[in-house]
């Protein structure tokens, strides 16, 4: 394998993501979710806000309102959500959380503990990633790589 210096933490940053995201997928799995590991968030979002518009959702996520279009009819396939024209403007449709949907989350909050245990025997072996990764992108909101390199 090719080794990557600093100049490449982008792509280590997704090599991270990949593993953890492939990795979950398998506890998932064991578990009897069907979510997608990369769609729990923005279920577990719909739960919270719902019924809410993609647009709502996309500003309460900091996500793009296109991502969430490409993410929402595979939860709806999955009968976790489904979706309703809003009463008030029949152009916009809103989400809601289904029972199976709430069903799903419940199972994933019972691996909260177990999830929380992984990760920090983790970190026992290699430091405090979820915190270090937190205060990276902090620190890249408030100055960015252009100003740091000065081109």
């Amino acid at each position: 394998m090719i080794e990557l210096n600093r100049t490449y933490l982008g792509r280590l940053s997704e090599q991270l993501s990949e593993l953890i995201e492939q990795q979950s997928a398998e506890v998932f799995k064991r578990a009897g979710l069907v979510i997608p590991v990369k769609s729990s968030s923005l279920l577990s979002a719909i739960a919270m806000l719902g019924p809410v518009s993609v647009a709502d959702l996309g500003r309460a996520l900091d996500r793009s309102h296109q991502l969430l279009q490409q993410k929402i009819p595979k939860l709806a396939t999955l009968g976790l959500v489904s979706r309703q024209p809003d009463p008030a403007d029949q152009r916009v449709n809103l989400i809601t959380i289904t029972e199976r949907g709430r069903d799903q989350l419940a199972l994933l909050d019972s691996l909260d503990g177990a999830f929380e245990r992984a990760y920090a025997e983790m970190e026992q072996d290699v430091g405090p990633v979820f915190d270090a990764i937190k205060r990276a992108i902090q620190s890249l909101q408030a100055r960015s790589l252009a100003a740091r390199m000065d081109v």
